[in-house]
């Protein structure tokens, strides 16, 4: 029974050390944040562990010590059916996890509400508006003011909030989501949905569906990049130099069902594009249909 009692110590520590470093790795991107709502995120996942833990360390202190007492030193338990920790020991028992409970209600529903991902970010700096579009199994970027757009990548310009507008064509339900940058947001066909981030700085950082929607769902990946504003205007101008255009025949052709992993800039892009693939569900019958990704030819 000691060994066994051992052995078990010895899983619980070495489990936590393995899980401390897993978190620690920078790999773990949820742990290293590199924007305002990913690290206002983490602190309420921290808070709420910590919470948690005023309840989970006491019982597992409790639980080896009971071991400890009645089966290593102790043989032979007294088994007592009628044992009873009286009135004041029931209340303990139930007052601190429900303390624990309320605590965690309150502080999470308020973190749910300051971090609504429609709520626009307090800044002196202009937001950016950035159109997502997913497709099977693609993200589109859309950057009205500036009139281009970019298949599989997103350009931002550091210290500048986002404002992102995410809807779907004909595809099953996304989920967008960058971990280093802000939480998820689920794109859907017909509808429009927001999303508000902003980087603390310069970097790369990766971009991904987190919703399992077929053959394509593990490559339906994004690059994102960071820059200061003068690289973010030299970005654009870049991709306004670009041979390709995003006309309707051309976004036909992307939205067809495919596994497209390539960053493709567009110089120039239809005018109301994002728009009309919204509303293109809402009036089926009107002059704003045109070819679907499954019609396209």
């Amino acid at each position: 029974m000691r060994k066994k009692f051992l052995i078990g110590l010895l899983v619980v520590i070495l489990g936590s050390v393995a899980i401390a470093l897993v978190l620690a790795n920078e790999k773990s991107l949820v742990t290293h944040p590199m924007g305002l709502i990913a690290e206002k995120q983490l602190e309420l996942i921290v808070l709420n562990i910590l919470l948690m833990l005023v309840i989970i360390v006491p019982t597992y202190l409790v639980l080896f010590f009971v071991v400890w007492k009645y089966c290593l030193v102790k043989k032979t338990g007294e088994y007592d059916p009628e044992h009873s920790y009286g009135a004041w020991g029931v209340l303990f028992m139930w007052l601190l996890p429900s303390l624990v409970v309320a605590v965690m209600g309150v502080v999470t529903w308020n973190a749910t509400h300051a971090l609504n991902p429609y709520k626009p970010i307090d800044s002196p700096i202009k937001p950016l508006t950035v159109e997502v579009v997913a497709i099977d199994w693609k993200w589109l970027f859309i950057y009205p003011e500036q009139g281009i757009a970019s298949l599989n990548h997103l350009h931002i310009p550091e210290q500048t909030p986002i404002h992102l507008k995410l809807t779907a064509d004909n595809a099953p339900m996304s989920s967008f989501w960058i971990p280093q940058l802000s939480g998820q947001i689920y794109s859907m066909t017909g509808m429009t949905t927001q999303l508000n981030l902003i980087a603390n700085g310069p970097g790369n950082y990766v971009g991904k569906a987190v919703e399992i929607n077929g053959e394509g769902y593990s490559g339906m990946t994004f690059s994102v990049t960071s820059t200061s504003e003068k690289e973010f205007q030299e970005w654009v101008m870049g991709v306004k130099k670009s041979p390709e255009r995003l006309t309707k025949e051309r976004y036909n052709e992307l939205a067809q069902t495919s596994i497209i992993q390539t960053i493709i800039p567009f110089s120039d892009v239809e005018r109301d594009l994002f728009r009309q693939i919204v509303e293109k569900y809402m009036y089926p019958t009107g002059p704003l249909l045109w070819k679907t990704s499954s019609s396209a030819n």
